[in-house]
């Protein structure tokens, strides 16, 4: 795949618009007709994203990734777009939809096609509708496709959805949207080392500033580790029963492994929530209550895909 990372000329292309801030299924459908269309015309599939998401630049919020960049990027990759295109938002968010379909979409890209999603917009006001790209479609002489809602449990898959899901700790509802398994990267880094002295060793790493976060608790995970997997027990929050400090810890025991990875970068994929966390009074309970965390995960993996 080749990353641009401001507009370049690539002619009669398929078209893909839109953000992709999570590339959940609703998203998927959208490249793969992308894709599937490049086939058809015998031409090279496009996907124009921004860097930040549009809402940052909209709003005083700044919205929580549930991908950064980088993970968009990989995921990009691997769904088989052929052309990444990386623009700085604000500097067409006063751009009206009629110019940037002209000057921006037509000129560079001269697309034989472009898909969309139906609740896309684009261009000051938002008035870079689907109808306003079905309009302009025979003047510009492209197919234009709009693809339906994506319905799962009649709830319409939506970022903002998969979002309010994450924050739950709602992992299985999250992730039957997403198409995959929510997931953190990170750099193990060294510890308090105080879990190994109750016989459970844990891999720190520290949480992406730029992801969403999730609530405190205890979940259980898939952690990649050299593209092998293992099933896993993360904490995130304060440990209180250890330390019981004010350092936020993202902290993940490992099943049936014992090596050192520190400085390695590793993948924890959400399966579930286990539980809330729990201030136990000695460590003989908080050990107690590890054991049957990990008996729950040795019985779960059994009913997940």
């Amino acid at each position: 795949m080749q990353i641009y990372n401001d507009l370049t000329y690539i002619k009669n292309s398929s078209l893909g618009l839109g953000f992709f801030d999570a590339l959940h299924l609703g998203h998927k459908v959208v490249l793969k007709n992308v894709i599937h269309t490049a086939k058809k015309y015998n031409t090279t599939s496009v996907a124009i994203i921004f860097k930040e998401h549009p809402l940052n630049f909209l709003t005083n919020q700044k919205v929580e990734q549930i991908l950064t960049l980088e993970e968009k990027i990989k995921m990009f990759e691997s769904i088989g777009i052929d052309n990444l295109i990386i623009l700085d938002f604000n500097k067409f968010s006063n751009m009206k939809a009629s110019d940037y379909l002209k000057n921006i979409i037509i000129k560079y890209f001269s697309p034989i096609a472009i898909t969309t999603g139906f609740n896309h917009s684009f261009g000051y006001k938002k008035e870079g509708t689907s109808e306003f790209l079905r309009q302009n479609s025979h003047n510009y002489n492209y197919t234009y496709y709009e693809i339906p809602p994506f319905v799962i449990n009649d709830t319409l898959i939506s970022c903002s959805t998969i979002r309010n899901r994450i924050k739950l700790g709602d992992f299985v509802f999250a992730n039957n949207m997403l198409g995959y398994k929510f997931f953190i990267n990170g750099i193990v880094i060294e510890g308090d080392k105080i879990a190994r002295t109750i016989g459970f060793p844990s891999a720190n790493i520290e949480y992406s500033e730029e992801k969403i976060k999730i609530p405190f608790g205890v979940y259980y995970v898939i952690v990649e580790i050299n593209s092998k997997k293992y099933n896993g027990i993360l904490n995130y929050g304060y440990a209180p029963t250890l330390n019981n400090t004010t350092n936020l810890k993202t902290e993940v025991h490992i099943l049936n492994f014992n090596q050192n990875i520190y400085g390695e970068s590793i993948k924890i994929s959400f399966v579930t929530k286990i539980r809330n966390q729990m201030n136990f009074k000695t460590k003989d309970k908080l050990k107690d209550q590890i054991i049957r965390d990990i008996a729950f995960c040795n019985i779960y993996q059994y009913f997940i895909k």
